[in-house]
């Protein structure tokens, strides 16, 4: 058995530093992607074809080039308490520990193999993806741009447009490029005890905040501000029906942005960012019972394409 201050040591080191590294990896994962083989249901195709050691070893090499960037990019290193915090949680809070155990036995019982190779490229993943998602000099363009239209927009109201030719403007410049037009509806009213939730707000993987002028917002105020909704937890309805969101369901402190922001048709909000991108909101409605806002979104610079931009 490994000891532990032994165990720790090996945290300190890189997630590789040579072919030998890239090769032990390389066998790790191809351990741990057979057990998931073997638990897959339906008809499979032979191991050896569904994960050739080529496919394999690009995974690895990416993990390694992930944590070299890391470094390199924002200086920040995996420290061992890191790691070890990761495999507590993975333990803690697996939903197959049958499966577990079995990726644990077919890395030797080993837990600093294990550690390196299932949960350090957790812990470099979630810690580059988060730096990556708010770093203002990567998303500047994005952000330059929804400044310059939410300008045009407050100038438009200034000069009398009316909620519905300013959507359209937005529509039909098509500005800024890719941006996206869609449309929230929130009741005002307090939500009845018989209402039930019957979804679920999706969350972004990595720990990141929302920010907006005036105010610093956590990740469930950004996928509430977004309306992303899950798969409804009773399963499908029987008919379509469009789910009712309520104002009261946001965090206090975006509801005291948004009520101030948004209190009258044309009424432009700050420029709020999310971990995929800037969202503007421009009320269309507003009555006592009702608030309904265009919203415009423009996502940032895509994550995978600037990890292929960025030299081994």
């Amino acid at each position: 058995m490994i000891r532990r201050a032994t165990i720790a040591a090996l945290l300190m080191l890189p997630l590789a530093c040579g072919a030998a590294d890239i090769t032990a990896l390389s066998a790790d994962r191809t351990a741990i992607e057979r057990v998931y083989h073997t638990h897959r249901t339906g008809t499979q195709m032979p191991f050896e074809e569904t994960m050739p050691p080529a496919l394999i070893g690009q995974w690895v090499r990416t993990e390694v080039h992930k944590e070299a960037l890391l470094k390199r990019a924002y200086g920040v290193e995996v420290a061992p308490a890191m790691v070890e915090a990761e495999v507590q949680r993975i333990n803690t809070t697996t939903r197959a520990p049958e499966m577990l155990a079995e990726i644990k036995h077919a890395l030797g019982d080993d837990p600093a193999r294990f550690a390196r190779s299932m949960a350090r490229p957790i812990v470099v993943e979630r810690l580059l993806r988060g730096r990556f998602d708010n770093d203002d000099s990567l998303h500047a363009p994005q952000r330059q741009a929804m400044d310059a239209l939410r300008t045009e927009l407050l100038a438009a109201k200034t000069a009398g447009q009316a909620a519905d030719a300013l959507l359209a403007q937005i529509q039909r410049s098509a500005k800024p490029k890719a941006a996206e037009v869609s449309e929230s509806v929130w009741l005002l009213t307090p939500r009845p005890p018989e209402a039930a939730r019957t979804f679920k707000p999706a969350q972004p993987s990595a720990p990141t905040t929302v920010k907006a002028q005036g105010g610093v917002y956590s990740v469930e105020a950004t996928a509430q501000v977004a309306q992303t909704l899950a798969a409804p937890d009773n399963g499908p309805p029987e008919r379509e029906e469009k789910p009712q969101f309520y104002f009261e369901d946001l965090p206090g402190e975006l509801q005291n942005v948004l009520r101030v922001q948004l209190r009258n048709p044309g009424d432009v909000s700050a420029v709020i960012e999310m971990p995929g991108g800037f969202i503007l909101y421009l009320t269309r409605e507003k009555s006592a019972t009702q608030l309904a806002a265009a919203v415009v979104t423009l996502r940032k610079r895509a994550y995978e394409q600037w990890l292929e931009e960025q030299p081994e």
